[in-house]
């Protein structure tokens, strides 16, 4: 199967997710987001069928210096963007939610990645744009896929620009790779 069809595959079946799997995620997040070290993080605002992040970053940006993508799709590129209130959000492209501040320029210490699918090695299959490998290459951190277990699958068979993430952070906590 083809990136395309496994991307169009991952889109209907994340619509198919137990509410309750989701709930384990998003409490678990909140968790260890709030006991986490690392000072700057980096992680997608979640729309639609997404992921939740919005409770665990709520939760923590007096704790973390949060910072949320702005997508730039004249070269599908993205900087990082800190947000300190939900008066720093506004629409972006795509149907995003994007930060009305200056782009960031200091150490990112953690990065949460979005993905329709990932595999054991820490590849992900995403929407399609490259963004996130794009920012990784210019940014390197340390980075977490957000999934649900049943998003994990043994390979995906990576390209050669396509970046792994370090860990996958499911309903059930924390996986290194």
């Amino acid at each position: 199967m083809d990136k395309n069809t496994y991307r169009r595959y991952w889109l209907e079946r994340r619509k198919t997710f137990q509410a309750e799997k989701i709930q384990a995620f998003q409490e678990a997040l909140v968790d260890f987001l709030s006991n986490l070290e690392s000072q700057t993080i980096f992680s997608y605002f979640s729309i639609e069928d997404e992921l939740p992040t919005r409770k665990a970053l709520y939760s923590t940006w007096h704790h973390h210096q949060i910072l949320i993508p702005r997508t730039k799709p004249q070269d599908r590129s993205m900087e990082a963007c800190p947000i300190r209130s939900k008066e720093d959000l506004v629409a972006g492209p795509f149907h995003l939610i994007e930060a009305n501040t200056p782009a960031y320029k200091g150490k990112i210490d953690l990065c949460l990645v979005p993905g329709l699918v990932f595999d054991l090695q820490g590849y992900r299959i995403g929407y399609g744009g490259g963004y996130y490998d794009r920012f990784l290459k210019d940014h390197p951190c340390y980075c977490i896929g957000l999934c649900l277990e049943e998003q994990i699958v043994p390979d995906l068979d990576p390209a050669s620009y396509d970046i792994p993430v370090q860990a996958l952070f499911t309903e059930k906590g924390l996986r290194e790779i």
